[in-house]
């Protein structure tokens, strides 16, 4: 939000000064304009690198946790273009004007010192909302929400696949990432935002049949393979997981009416998952923790039995 009114502002702000209505820069005095201009734009260039350096931290980071798609997200967002536009277009604008000195000395009343003032302020403003949003980089639920609120009834009802894949692949992606590395918080902070919104689409009544369907063709496969993955790295935590948040959509999906096919689809994918867990969980020394996970299963057939009535 901050963004766009900057983005509006700033907007503004230019086509004001170009259109000789405000005034920021009273003339060049003794050579002020010369030392404003070398100013600015050392000051530019200062901050331009500390904002560099801050995405490459940033996506450093995010590398260890997310995959190429999710990093790309940041890089090819709004704010990121936008902001290095701003920084390169204003340190453009200023060599120019630094180039042409002689010609800023006379007295006709040009714009140019006023834009470049606007544009080094408006450079400067923007690393805010850039700044928070490197920095939400880190959060996985903030990137996964940001990806799966791009997902809506419209798409699916479209029946493109890949669109939709677009859409929750890289959530998916980035939960698989957290299994191997048995980060169990950063796997129940994703499925529940994956959770958040396959309900909210469920409740939606512009899904209709075919959205449906082709929600539950893209949902299904991806929870099971995220359960047989778990099994195969012997996480039990991640399993079950799994299984809860597919248990408690599978409801959502069973107490509406036609939404059925829905809880069909994905409680195929819980029958899978629990098959491959009582093989890979067959050791004795997982006896303990399958027991735990067979009570959460039984738990689980009782609550899908009673919304699929």
């Amino acid at each position: 939000m901050l963004f766009w009114l900057l983005v509006v502002a700033i907007a503004v702000a230019t086509a004001l000064v170009l259109g000789g209505s405000v005034r920021v820069f009273a003339g060049d005095l003794n050579g002020s304009s010369l030392f404003v201009l070398s100013s600015f734009l050392g000051s530019l260039a200062s901050v331009l690198g500390i904002a560099f350096t801050l995405t490459l931290i940033g996506i450093q980071l995010a590398a260890q946790s997310y995959t190429h798609r999710v990093i790309g997200l940041h890089t090819r967002s709004a704010v990121f273009v936008f902001t290095f536009g701003m920084f390169l277009a204003a340190m453009l604008l200023m060599g120019v004007l630094m180039a042409s000195y002689a010609r800023l000395q006379a007295p006709a009343g040009h714009p140019w010192m006023d834009l470049a003032v606007v544009w080094f302020v408006s450079a400067l403003a923007l690393l805010v909302p850039f700044a928070v949003r490197t920095i939400r980089l880190l959060a996985p639920d903030n990137i996964a929400a940001a990806l799966l609120v791009r997902l809506n009834a419209r798409q699916l009802e479209s029946g493109d696949t890949t669109v939709v894949h677009v859409r929750i692949g890289p959530v998916f992606d980035m939960a698989r990432k957290a299994i191997v590395s048995r980060d169990e918080r950063t796997l129940e902070l994703l499925v529940a935002q994956v959770q958040r919104r396959a309900e909210a689409l469920l409740a939606d009544a512009a899904l209709g049949p075919q959205g449906l369907t082709q929600l539950a063709r893209a949902l299904g496969p991806e929870f099971r393979d995220l359960g047989w993955l778990a099994s195969d790295r012997r996480d039990i935590g991640a399993v079950k997981q799994v299984v809860d948040c597919l248990r408690e959509l599978i409801c959502q999906a069973g107490g509406r009416p036609g939404r059925q096919a829905v809880a069909d689809e994905l409680y195929g994918a819980i029958r899978d998952i629990w098959k491959e867990a009582e093989v890979r969980f067959s050791d004795k020394a997982y006896a303990a923790r399958l027991a735990d996970l067979n009570e959460s299963m039984n738990v689980c057939r009782l609550r899908i039995a009673d919304a699929l009535k």
